[in-house]
């Protein structure tokens, strides 16, 4: 997996010669630095400033593809003409571009009675946010010290085996983050896919992303034959193609391409 600025003069020709760019991308860890918590999670200025140039260009289609729920990452991002894809592809808003899962939407007052009761049951413990986003939930302790971690698993399991929808709900874990998602066959990869159906014929598409959420990402843009990004230090497994270090090193690649 090379350093995607130490082989920049390859790819940049593969970028050149494209007749148009989808380019996609995480959010947290991404685009933005990770935060304590979600909403101190805020887009560095020029990254906004570049993404709204690209918006404006007829060569690029931008857009980001978050775990946050649609709402939250239009506040977070405000670019006007960039597609947004929150809960994981699960509602997608952009040009042309107006989607929700159904099954999903069903399972809204599910997931919102859960909320509720694990807020209940975690809200009192150290550290712990619960936040309900609609169609999923997420269980946030990275402030929660190490020696209570095991409660808030614990009490996750016992919140989820009392509220007994095992058969609609399914549970992953992120970076020191639990997340609650209605059992329905859609992923990032697949929000990708139904985006890409929407870009000009030909695109090259790119997505960027730092977490195991967005796996599913990778392999579907290389079913396009396009390029996959991770975001941060060299690990394995992976799908991705390149890597870079951080946000930072994100930017960069955002202003070369700018200047192709």
């Amino acid at each position: 997996m090379p350093h995607l600025l130490n082989v920049w003069p390859r790819v940049s020709q593969l970028i050149s010669g494209a007749p148009h760019v989808l380019l996609l991308s995480d959010y947290d860890g991404t685009l933005a630095p990770i935060a304590e918590r979600p909403e101190l999670a805020v887009l560095p200025e020029h990254i906004r400033e570049r993404l709204a140039s690209m918006c404006a260009s007829n060569r690029i289609t931008a857009g980001v593809v978050s775990g946050r729920c649609l709402f939250d990452l239009k506040e977070m991002v405000g670019i006007p003409g960039l597609i947004y894809a929150g809960n994981h592809g699960m509602e997608i808003e952009g040009p042309d571009l107006a989607y929700i899962h159904s099954h999903a939407e069903e399972l809204r007052p599910v997931l919102d009675s859960l909320w509720h009761s694990l807020n209940a049951g975690l809200g009192n413990l150290a550290g712990v946010l619960v936040e309900g986003k609609g169609l999923t939930l997420s269980v946030h302790f990275r402030l929660t010290p190490q020696s209570l971690r095991r409660d808030v698993f614990r009490e996750l399991d016992e919140a989820l085996e009392a509220f007994g929808r095992g058969d609609d709900l399914r549970v992953t874990r992120g970076k020191e983050v639990v997340e609650v998602r209605p059992r329905v066959d859609w992923d990032k990869g697949k929000a990708i896919k139904k985006i890409a159906e929407s870009a000009p014929r030909g695109s090259l598409a790119m997505y960027f992303g730092d977490d195991l959420t967005d796996e599913d990402g990778f392999a579907a843009v290389h079913e396009l034959d396009g390029m996959s990004i991770f975001v941060g230090p060299p690990r394995q497994p992976t799908r991705a193609l390149y890597r870079v270090d951080n946000p930072e090193e994100v930017a960069t690649v955002l202003d070369l391409i700018s200047r192709l």
